[in-house]
């Protein structure tokens, strides 16, 4: 059984990811939204919970219009200055070098 607090954390998600989950996974963001719509209506949840459900269906409504997939002021690496490091867990290392 889903908790108030699991609920919260999963509309948080869902408020600063929803845009691009559309984009990538409708279906799987239609059954989020879907197994959402099913605790609003079971009414286990407070009242406040139930409350941020509720907007998340108008955000939703509104296409996550004032939720963009990366924020303007975000100062992001351009690709071609983009390092890639290949760890595996199963080989020893040393912490001293790797800082």
């Amino acid at each position: 059984n889903p908790s108030d607090d699991s609920c919260e954390l999963a509309i948080g998600f869902i408020k600063e990811c929803g845009k691009k989950l559309s984009q990538i996974s409708p279906r799987g963001l239609d059954s989020v939204f879907s197994t959402l719509r099913n605790l609003l209506h079971e009414s286990t949840l407070d009242k406040r919970t139930q409350y941020m459900i509720e907007v998340l269906f108008a955000i939703r409504k509104d296409q996550f219009k004032d939720h963009p997939i990366i924020l303007d002021g975000l100062d992001l690496v351009e690709e071609q200055d983009q390092l890639t490091h290949m760890l595996t867990l199963d080989d020893p290392c040393d912490p001293e070098p790797m800082l």
